[in-house]
């Protein structure tokens, strides 16, 4: 990663890329929908800006990959109901709050870290750590679905980077919130089954992982 750059992930409000959104769920779009998101979006850097360094470090070594980049855009929007890694977006329809809320500023740096995780696995060589492992819980069907498989792995460095950056008690609360919020989805049954492996809630959660299986 390149250490004199003072932020690489780069928090951009798109009004166009907004507009799409409001117009597929039937909303007109308003000047002061678009100026409290650029708020939104000015404050959500500022939240990650404190974070950035430890976290990106965290991801290098965890992945065992270089950042060489020195801009990744993150679209910001009040609209979308979920965020997404591809492109890279963060959705804070449900934290509406970041301001002033710890609770919801952790929350948008968990599903900032979650979005990573995926865009770290889809945009480095195939013969990283990640990847090799993914490969191998697809070939063992882990988890008996894709999701499930790729979240296993997914979680894990979710989870793993919370115990470094907020500490051991905010992971394992994480984690039990996947398990009993997301019920029957392929979120709970990953993390259920990343609490069964006993897996480390901390940087050595993938290797930790490739000795396991």
């Amino acid at each position: 990663m390149n250490k004199k750059s003072k932020n690489i992930l780069n928090f951009i409000y798109s009004s166009p890329y907004e507009r799409a959104f409001l117009t597929l769920d039937n909303q007109n779009t308003t000047e002061t929908h678009h100026k409290l998101a650029k708020q939104k979006t000015e404050i959500s850097q500022k939240i990650w800006n404190k974070y950035e360094k430890k976290i990106l470090n965290l991801f290098e070594e965890i992945y065992k990959i270089k950042i060489s980049e020195k801009n990744i855009r993150v679209f910001i929007s009040l609209t979308v109901p979920i965020s997404f890694s591809y492109p890279l977006t963060i959705s804070l329809k449900r934290l509406t709050d970041t301001e002033s809320n710890s609770h919801s500023q952790r929350a948008f740096i968990y599903v900032t870290i979650h979005e990573l995780a995926h865009y770290f696995a889809y945009t480095r060589p195939k013969n990283t750590l990640f990847n090799k492992l993914y490969n191998h819980v697809q070939k063992l069907n882990l988890l008996g679905t894709h999701g499930a498989n790729l979240h296993y792995l997914i979680q894990a460095v979710e989870f793993g980077i919370i115990g470094e950056v907020f500490g051991p008690g905010y992971a394992n609360f994480a984690r039990n919130w996947a398990i009993e919020k997301s019920k029957s989805s392929e979120y709970s049954k990953s993390a259920k089954k990343l609490k069964e492996d006993n897996a480390p809630l901390d940087k050595t959660c993938l290797q930790y992982i490739s000795k396991l299986l």
